[in-house]
């Protein structure tokens, strides 16, 4: 639903509150700072009702409340304006006059960004798109096992153990196999694991589940195949946020992420895969917040990611995680303008 004006001064209030201190909000420093020409009483019932909406949220401890997923997702797209100091823009800017080999220039990016904003920043290059399945087989290992052998077009050779029920056939083992080959079958690696779900509507219920169990590994396997090279800088930035200093399982989480550059290349594919290509001139950022996010480590954080080009083509992701408690109004146009900055040094890079 919407909100009325007034509520919306009112979640615009929280959010820098919140962000700005990491306490609960209470009406009081609503009403005293934001002049909004209403009383405390009168705000903590709005309050009260946009925590019954959802866009606020009341720690059990406090008597002050914080912005909600939902909350932060009403404030990025309709209250929040890109503050950016002139300096810190400039610093981005800067980027697209290196000289520097792929590597190194997403590197420098990281850092930058990292040092700017406080928080963990990602880049991810384009993934190997022309990949594809030569061929899919199940073999039976015991009643309860089979072996998926995929053989990829650049010659490797993909294993995977899926269970199977002991009523799976051996002439619906090959009907699997059959079904896998052609769900494969003039489809890039890249695509088949960005696909939907297979078709097993005719296949019996045991041979239906291994036929699906095998196209979740089978699509695992062409993500990981796919992914780019990751980089990532100021893992030490998040101890400096209360989020981190109290919940040790959401640090250790993240930092795990961190050290496996396959998982986070896939990670940040899959987080900005529903990014509209940016025109050219503009690009611009893709806001992941909270349980919108589709991996569960970030479920509890924010991703900001903003694809970059090389002449006109795709070549990766830049991105910034950290709590959903973030500086949106800043970070959003500071990973914009890296993804700029990015594409004309790649597009320097290429003449």
């Amino acid at each position: 639903g919407d909100l009325t004006q007034r509520k919306q001064q009112i979640l615009r209030a929280v959010v820098i509150e919140y962000v700005n201190s990491a306490e609960p909000v209470g009406s009081e420093i609503v009403a005293r700072r934001y002049r909004l020409g209403i009383g405390p009483a009168t705000v903590r019932n709005e309050m009260a009702d946009m925590s019954e909406r959802g866009y606020l949220e009341q720690p059990h401890t406090s008597a002050g409340r914080i912005p909600s997923d939902t909350g932060y997702r009403f404030f990025v797209d309709r209250l929040a304006k890109p503050q950016v100091r002139p300096e810190k823009a400039r610093i981005v800017k800067s980027l697209s006059r290196l000289q520097a080999e792929l590597g190194e220039l997403l590197r420098e990016t990281c850092r930058c960004l990292a040092r700017l904003t406080q928080y963990v920043s990602v880049a991810v290059t384009a993934g190997e798109r022309s990949l594809t399945v030569k061929q899919v087989s199940l073999t039976s290992l015991s009643p309860e096992r089979a072996l998926l052998i995929l053989v990829l077009s650049s010659g490797a050779i993909e294993n995977r153990i899926v269970s199977a029920s002991p009523d799976v056939t051996l002439r619906e083992l090959h009907s699997v196999a059959t079904l896998l080959n052609q769900a494969c079958e003039g489809r890039s690696l890249y695509q088949i694991g960005r696909s939907a779900a297979l078709d097993v509507s005719h296949l019996s219920g045991a041979a239906a589940r291994l036929a699906q169990e095998s196209w979740q590994e089978l699509r695992a396997v062409a993500r990981t195949s796919t992914a780019g090279r990751a980089f990532a800088e100021g893992t030490a930035m998040l101890l400096a946020h209360p989020e981190f200093q109290r919940d040790y399982e959401l640090l250790t989480g993240l930092v795990q992420i961190m050290d496996d550059p396959a998982v986070l290349a896939a990670l940040i594919e899959r987080t900005a895969e529903g990014q509209e290509r940016a025109v050219a001139a503009r690009p611009t950022a893709l806001v992941r917040i909270g349980r919108e996010n589709p991996h569960e480590v970030l479920q509890r954080l924010a991703v900001v990611a903003s694809r970059f080009y090389a002449a006109g083509e795709e070549a990766g992701t830049i991105a910034v995680i950290g709590p959903t408690r973030m500086r949106y109004t800043e970070t959003i146009p500071l990973v914009e303008t890296a993804s700029g900055a990015l594409s004309d040094a790649l597009t320097r890079l290429m003449r």
